[in-house]
């Protein structure tokens, strides 16, 4: 893999992107440690799928790990609900979809707004503890560190407006202050699932190493609704838009949205 391929510019991970012109919208929302050009191909797609697509950057996100630390649940549910309330003065049908942090802002959003649809991938409603103990991880480091290293991974993005290899995530480490923050939006989200009647489509890999694969189990047990769907991936790991079944995400958020 040569350096040339890969995508440095943080400029090109934070920028918010519209596309389309559809009568519906899809509010796009990333997850922890990236920005909207991790949502960009699904982006392209909804596009041409007849809907307009829009990526939205979280406070505190695409830049460096204080930054993110001073950010709050609070702020980055401001700036979805903005950003849902801008799109549903637009238009008649708004959906949203989010991955891993993203989907956990997308059901807190559910829980205050009778959203129509709404697509949830990845979501971490309990981690895998070899990989990510978080609560193991808050107790011991509370004492000596204020934040934590991350695994990056790298991913390849082909998208009209930018090819080459994704550093997911960006940052080097995460603050402790953000994953007490996750905890609270979990804390937050579980005992309200059963009063979200939006229809769901829930995708999630049985071989996620982040995301254990019983939070999908979870959402659909507790969920209100009853329209809802969930899509278990064979191979893929955590990022599933760029994993190897890229394709049957893709097709099934398709076929949801029909």
């Amino acid at each position: 893999m040569s350096d040339n391929s890969m995508l440095y510019d943080l400029t090109k991970y934070r920028e918010e992107f519209t596309l389309g012109h559809g009568h519906a919208a899809c509010l796009l929302v990333h997850g922890l440690g990236c920005g909207p050009i991790q949502m960009r191909e699904l982006a392209e797609d909804l596009r041409e799928w007849g809907f307009t697509a829009r990526g939205i950057l979280l406070p505190g996100h695409c830049g460096d790990t204080d930054g993110l630390a001073l950010s709050t649940l609070h702020d980055w549910m401001e700036k979805v609900e903005a950003e849902y309330l801008q799109l549903k003065n637009e238009y008649k049908e708004v959906v949203v979809i989010g991955f891993s942090l993203g989907a956990l802002l997308t059901l807190q959003l559910a829980l205050h707004y009778p959203i129509e649809r709404i697509v949830l991938m990845g979501t971490p409603l309990f981690f895998i503890r070899e990989y990510l103990p978080i609560n193991a991880l808050i107790g011991f480091c509370k004492i000596f560190l204020k934040k934590v290293k991350t695994w990056k991974k790298r991913c390849y993005i082909e998208s009209e407006a930018h090819t080459g290899y994704l550093h997911q995530p960006i940052n080097s480490h995460y603050p402790l202050q953000t994953l007490h923050e996750i905890k609270q939006i979990i804390r937050d989200i579980k005992p309200g699932l059963k009063d979200i009647r939006s229809a769901t489509l829930v995708i999630h890999s049985k071989k996620d190493m982040v995301a254990a694969p019983a939070s999908a189990r979870y959402v659909i047990k507790h969920l209100g609704s009853t329209n809802k769907r969930l899509v278990w991936l064979e191979r893929s790991h955590h990022l599933i838009m760029y994993d190897d079944e890229k394709d049957v995400v893709f097709e099934a958020i398709k076929e949801f949205l029909k």
